[in-house]
């Protein structure tokens, strides 16, 4: 006997349905982060319409282009790429090296990698320093807390990297303590000052993802290697 064409379709939309859980509950936070951005791009439409501020939000989507000068801000563009690139393989390798020792020293290393990298890009990204010294918070404890962080980063992990190609670790950091105290020398010459303060960030930057490219590539090779022999 035939099945029904109504049976028939409410079996393909059974398994289409399936499919779609799995695929959705498959990746973690997938989700959870649709969600809440559908939620928060839907409260940015309700407000632009209740309080008519469809061009405020419309300017939360602009592009950074200016049509006379097309070269403007690539340098800020390149270093935002190189600044994810860290970030992203470190978290990545994280979650691949904790699969088979969620304590071990390189997983550790790579999550508090991603974790303050993770931080400083957020800040460089947003200005939250700026908005914050604007508040009322002085930028000398902002900077205090983060060249705290870096210096326990250091001391904790310090054994980890001296097993690594360290040399463009340090000048890394060194590099974005130079471009990071180069506000308040209020430099006259412009073009100076933007290399002394973005021009080292993105040698800093370059340095850091060549490293962590390095570092990351080596874990990944590990565990594979371990796995083969398994």
């Amino acid at each position: 006997m035939k099945p029904l064409p109504l049976f028939d379709k409410n079996s393909k939309f059974s398994k289409s349905l399936k499919v779609f859980k799995k695929n959705l509950l498959g990746v973690p936070f997938l989700a959870t982060f649709n969600i809440l951005t559908v939620l928060i791009l839907g409260a940015l439409s309700v407000y632009a319409k209740l309080y008519n501020q469809g061009d405020g939000v419309e300017r939360l989507f602009s592009d950074p282009f200016n049509f006379w000068f097309p070269y403007e801000g690539i340098l800020t563009g390149v270093s935002e790429v190189l600044w994810c690139i860290p970030v992203a393989i470190c978290a990545f390798t994280f979650g691949v090296v904790r699969q088979k020792d969620p304590r071990s020293r390189s997983a550790i290393f790579l999550f508090f990698s991603a974790l303050l990298l993770g931080v400083f890009f957020l800040d460089d990204r947003f200005r939250m320093t700026l908005i914050l010294s604007r508040l009322g918070i002085s930028s000398k404890l902002i900077n205090l807390c983060y060249g705290s962080a870096v210096f326990l980063y250091g001391v904790k992990f310090w054994r980890y990297i001296k097993t690594t190609p360290y040399l463009p670790l340090v000048a890394a950091f060194l590099l974005f303590a130079i471009s990071r105290f180069a506000d308040p020398l209020h430099l006259r010459n412009q073009g100076v000052h933007a290399m002394l303060e973005d021009g080292t960030k993105l040698l800093a930057l370059l340095n850091l993802a060549l490293y962590f490219w390095y570092v990351c590539h080596h874990e990944v090779w590990r565990h594979l290697q371990q796995r083969e022999e398994r």
